[in-house]
């Protein structure tokens, strides 16, 4: 776990404060205290959530309570927490104090410390439908992918498809991240103005390219000395066909436990969604029977991340789902008017996929 020049902010502090201070560090999420208590977390990913925010709103608005360790929790139930709730960092603490925080990035770091090497190449994990952003669109419509995505950065690629780098939301500033308002709701720009157009191509980072054959523990240390997340991966022509997530690398680690069933992920939706997570965990159910026959597969995580996008007072219904089992790593992406349709036919197209690898 991290220690040492830990860095944290208070609960009353205003959220503009401590994104600058997440920017200034370089990293993606601290812990927020009250007083010299742990109160919760506060990561870009749930800042990003929020479309449009005053950023003189305080942190506790933002943070979100977590699941706690102590200093002797083991590392092994320490990674299958982070593998069931999907949370890029928890916290450490001992009596109500924060000892320290651990991240994914802590457990890459220590990754031929926890497992052996295993030949786990980039090929057998990534996503292979991946959702890139144009050099030429608009920060904002690059930023709506990453908020689909539910993620921190996305590779920028030109009109051939080639990379030409990646756009991190821990490089930008709150400004552009957000049309800061006023009380009144208007833009914050002078005379009324409309917010300025950014090209995503001109706010890139260079980007960090992996291989088909590249190991995952190559890619969790590029992952580390690039301070990123997620890494395109590119053929011979430097083309994206893929993206390797921590999520991903941190999948592979077998803790142990109860090895019989598949784990079911959704994020994006309510409370009030009563209905859609119904849809969704039917049509789980129904695939992951099928699943079991067809790949022979008996354990994994099944994810599923809902955006909604309202027009003529309609709702459209964009989800990306991911399926890790074992030497299985598929991912689907689809979009429809009707939920059920669109979860119905990702299922389908899961297992058509499937057949097709079997016969292989």
């Amino acid at each position: 776990m991290t220690v040492k020049g830990l860095v944290t902010v208070s609960s009353t502090s205003k959220v503009a404060d401590a994104l600058a201070k997440m920017k200034e560090t370089g990293i993606h999420q601290v812990p927020v205290l009250a007083g010299k208590r742990y109160a919760g977390m506060l990561s870009y990913r749930d800042v990003l959530r929020r479309r449009s925010i005053q950023t003189n709103a305080r942190t506790d608005r933002f943070m979100v309570k977590t699941t706690k360790l102590s200093s002797e929790s083991d590392i092994l139930p320490a990674i299958k927490l982070f593998k069931d709730s999907g949370l890029p960092a928890l916290p450490v603490v001992d009596q109500g104090k924060l000892s320290g925080i651990l991240s994914r990035t802590d457990i890459l770091k220590n990754i031929e410390k926890i497992v052996k090497p295993n030949g786990i190449k980039c090929l057998d994990i990534m996503s292979d439908d991946p959702v890139v952003a144009m050099d030429n669109e608009s920060v904002d419509q690059a930023l709506e992918k990453i908020r689909a995505l539910d993620e921190d950065e996305i590779p920028v690629v030109n009109g051939d498809n080639k990379i030409v780098g990646i756009l991190s939301v821990g490089q930008l500033s709150s400004s552009t991240l957000f049309n800061e308002s006023k009380r009144d709701g208007k833009a914050n720009y002078p005379g009324g103005a409309e917010k300025p157009q950014i090209k995503s191509g001109s706010v890139t980072i260079e980007p960090v390219r992996v291989f088909l054959d590249t190991s995952i523990e190559e890619c969790a240390k590029l992952m580390i000395d690039s301070r990123l997340h997620t890494l395109p991966v590119v053929d011979g022509g430097d083309k994206v066909i893929g993206v390797v997530g921590v999520t991903d690398i941190i999948n592979t680690i077998d803790t142990g436990g109860n090895r019989g069933g598949i784990l079911i992920q959704v994020s994006g939706l309510g409370p009030w969604d009563e209905d859609l997570y119904d849809m969704i965990y039917f049509n789980a159910d129904k695939f992951i029977s099928r699943l079991q026959k067809v790949a022979g597969t008996r354990s994994g995580n099944f994810t599923v991340h809902v955006t909604k996008y309202e027009s003529g007072g309609r709702i459209k219904y964009s989800l990306r789902t991911k399926f890790f089992g074992g030497t299985v790593n598929m991912s689907v992406s689809d979009h429809d008017w009707n939920f059920g349709k669109c979860i119905s036919r990702i299922m389908e197209t899961y297992e058509n996929r499937l057949k097709k690898r079997r016969e292989k």
